[in-house]
């Protein structure tokens, strides 16, 4: 094997990294832009400069300035993990691998309340520039999609661990309104409630709303 050779593989790791490091400082200017400025002031061409990059650079990761948004509330939501879907979270593996079917949605609520949290300033960012923008509009939907998809792979888990009150597709919906960034925020900001109240809130209206009613005892 030639010396060329032999380094091409760290070369190659070098470059990974450097690109790695690239996406990560362009969505940090991005993450402050938008916080400041908001969606429609932000430009790729800003983004670009406060990151020390080309424009160019920020095209050739990223695409258009609506899917550097999309990139920034995935990098909120998985907390700078290397995974691809934040059920990949070892957080979402514990509501996986739980048997009790109580401590699934407990475990859920968690889960849920503590994402929601981080990205609750970008997505009210993602969800008025939807309002405006048409590219904005159409990821927006298919981030509802994925969101969707998200929760009919909770409901398929909690039905793993015994029956449920409603079919498990009607499960997952149910789960994709009851736990909506929208009622979070309407919950938490707008009315106040503490996280704790919230959070117990949710998790009862799931388990009645999903798990069978428990059999009362016949008095003798």
């Amino acid at each position: 094997m030639s010396r060329a050779a032999r380094k091409r593989p760290y070369r190659s790791i070098v470059r990974r990294e450097h690109a790695a490091q690239t996406r990560k400082r362009i969505l940090e200017a991005a993450d402050e832009l938008f916080g400041v400025d908001g969606y429609i002031r932000t430009t790729i061409v800003r983004i670009a400069q406060r990151a020390g990059v080309a424009t160019d650079t920020v095209y050739a990761a990223f695409g258009s300035k609506g899917r550097v948004l999309t990139a920034l509330l995935d990098m909120h939501l998985v907390h700078g993990a290397d995974v691809a879907n934040e059920l990949e979270l070892p957080e979402a593996k514990a509501i996986r691998d739980e048997p009790d079917q109580r401590s699934q949605i407990r475990l859920y609520v968690r889960f849920h309340t503590d994402a929601v949290a981080r990205i609750a300033r970008v997505y009210a960012i993602m969800r008025s520039a939807a309002e405006v923008d048409p590219e904005m509009s159409s990821i927006f939907v298919e981030m509802q999609s994925y969101r969707a998809r998200n929760v009919d792979r909770i409901a398929v888990w909690i039905a793993k661990n015994g029956a449920l009150r409603v079919p498990k597709k009607r499960a997952g919906q149910i789960i994709w309104a009851l736990a909506s960034p929208e009622l979070a925020s309407m919950l938490r900001e707008q009315q106040r409630w503490p996280t704790q109240e919230y959070a117990e809130w949710l998790e009862e209206m799931l388990a009645f709303a999903l798990l069978p009613a428990p059999r009362t005892q016949r008095r003798i």
